[in-house]
């Protein structure tokens, strides 16, 4: 099964937390990272019934588009309204979440979603709420394995500007090494120079999910120790 959070890094590289306006509360309200999830109640306000529904039917996980939390908690009263669910919840084990402005500013999230069923057209910011960061990745690469790495890079979510995805710019080039005692290279012997046809790919990421661009860029890339850079722009 998969944990709670792997479910919420999901959902955060859709809809990161950064992107929440500074009065809103998203994010982990109740539970651990490490509770084993197999099924999920959705719901749009954590009300008794959706909690008592919850637990009925064996969810271990609720995620809801409002808040459980707005202002901070003074007592936790089982014969109150939102004491009887904040103990309920924990004593049933129960994870609850919740992705509120963030996931309506998100691009593709709520605002999106929206605006297509409405069939509206030519849409823009109306305001700014959030400027991430961005990254320039640099790799160096053997010809063999150019485009694996680049999709790779790609699928992870590097690379976009606009409305377009995957953008990445390439330059063929000459790599040399000298692989020592207690390597094992992909090209080339032992404590001996090499030098081979490769390609450098740069693209841009987003300064959040930059760890996971290169994480993908490494597992796709043939070389045992694998030669990048990271250029914060």
């Amino acid at each position: 099964m998969i944990s709670s959070q792997q479910i919420i890094q999901m959902i955060e590289e859709l809809a990161p937390k950064t992107l929440a306006l500074d009065w809103d509360n998203p994010g982990l309200a109740i539970g651990d990272y490490s509770k084993k999830i197999s099924k999920i109640l959705l719901t749009l306000t954590v009300t008794p019934e959706a909690i008592n529904h919850a637990i009925d039917n064996g969810f271990e996980m609720l995620i809801s588009h409002h808040p459980m939390f707005f202002k901070p908690i003074k007592s936790i009263r089982a014969d109150l309204p939102q004491g009887k669910m904040i103990y309920q919840a924990v004593k049933n084990d129960l994870i609850i979440y919740s992705a509120h402005t963030n996931l309506d500013i998100a691009f593709g999230g709520v605002n999106d979603a929206l605006a297509d069923v409405l069939g509206l057209k030519d849409t823009r910011v109306l305001t700014k709420t959030h400027q991430e960061k961005l990254n320039k990745v640099v790799v160096f690469v053997p010809k063999s394995h150019e485009e694996a790495v680049r999709n790779a890079m790609g699928s992870a979510g590097a690379g976009f500007i606009g409305n377009y995805s995957h953008c990445s710019f390439s330059l063929n080039g000459k790599g040399t090494f000298k692989p020592l005692a207690g390597t094992k290279p992909y090209i080339g012997e032992t404590d001996k120079l090499e030098m081979v046809d490769e390609v450098r790919i740069e693209t841009i990421a987003q300064e959040s999910i930059t760890k996971k661009v290169v994480n993908a860029m490494i597992k796709a890339h043939p070389y045992e120790e694998v030669a990048y850079d990271i250029y914060p722009l």
